[in-house]
């Protein structure tokens, strides 16, 4: 859950990194539960509330609108501020015979003296089978240029390889940084058709955790419910904690209609209902508004 306590959109964005679930269950050895073992959080969270601009100057200007880069500026803040590795380099590009063959997300050398590989991304996925994914294929990215099994196939065969490889062993010396593991930490959400999106059977090794919401066309919105919820429009980078928000910043579902009918690309929304306790409205759901051919 989100601390509704923290204010601040990037700090609420970090408290997002540590709780949120993985999206696909990952061999041990592979897996990055490790990096939140600590659940001494709240101070340092806390902290950064109070003084955001310790943080702020940490994300790229290009973050702003590039959700993944956003996540990496997000990933690079948690291992400062609570990993505190010894030595951290990111972006760490790696050539053979003058061409990029790849780029390491992380190379770290912890306080115990490991050096580790950490691959990063945060995935957003619609599944295009309404009685439920078969595979991997089947989950296909908001712009339809991006799928799952596209995506874990890099993943796991390329991007956490590099370390395996002679040009990345050679790179990994040049920084003094070979590691002894590698970790991939993939987070996001899953949206399934609106009408059974909940209830929708997993494949593969998708997390029974991971974090899911609903999608539908233009034409269907209108089985939205109504009162007593408002909606938001989430604009990058704005995709990851849930949204809690003030009366004016939200719109009723007969606006939201109005604001959807000429859209050419799919549009995230988060339904919200009010929380008396603390005078927000709070996220209790979210999902993809597509055009009506966008799954033709």
């Amino acid at each position: 859950m989100i601390s509704p306590a923290l204010q601040h959109p990037l700090v609420r964005d970090l408290q997002w990194l540590i709780n949120s679930p993985e999206l696909i269950t990952l061999p041990s050895e592979l897996s990055s539960a490790w990096l939140f073992d600590n659940h001494h959080y709240t101070d340092t969270l806390e902290h950064l509330d109070k003084h955001p601009e310790l943080i702020q100057r940490e994300i790229r200007q290009q973050s702003r609108y590039r959700l993944g880069l956003y996540f990496e500026d997000l990933v690079r803040i948690y291992l400062k501020y609570f990993i505190q590795p010894v030595e951290l380099k990111s972006n760490v590009q790696v050539f053979r015979d003058k061409a990029t063959v790849g780029e390491y997300d992380f190379l770290m050398r912890l306080k115990d003296g490991r050096q580790v590989h950490l691959e990063t991304a945060v995935k957003f996925y619609l599944c295009t089978e309404a009685s439920g994914p078969g595979s991997y294929a089947d989950f296909i990215g908001p712009n339809r240029k991006d799928c799952l099994e596209y995506k874990w196939h890099r993943l796991m065969e390329h991007q956490l390889a590099l370390s395996e490889t002679p040009a990345g062993i050679d790179q990994a010396q040049d920084v003094g940084l070979v590691p002894d593991s590698r970790s991939l930490l993939l987070k996001g959400y899953l949206f399934y058709p609106y009408s059974n999106w909940r209830a929708v059977p997993l494949t593969g090794a998708i997390n029974k955790e991971h974090l899911r919401g609903w999608w539908l066309t233009v034409s269907d919105a209108e089985r939205l419910d109504n009162l007593p919820y408002r909606y938001t429009v989430l604009m990058k980078p704005s995709w990851l904690s849930a949204a809690s928000l003030k009366w004016h910043c939200t719109q009723d579902l007969s606006a939201l209609l109005d604001d959807i009918r000429q859209i050419t690309t799919p549009m995230l929304v988060a339904q919200l209902a009010y929380d008396q306790s603390i005078g927000l409205w709070c996220e209790t759901s979210r999902g993809f508004i597509v055009p009506d051919d966008w799954n033709n």
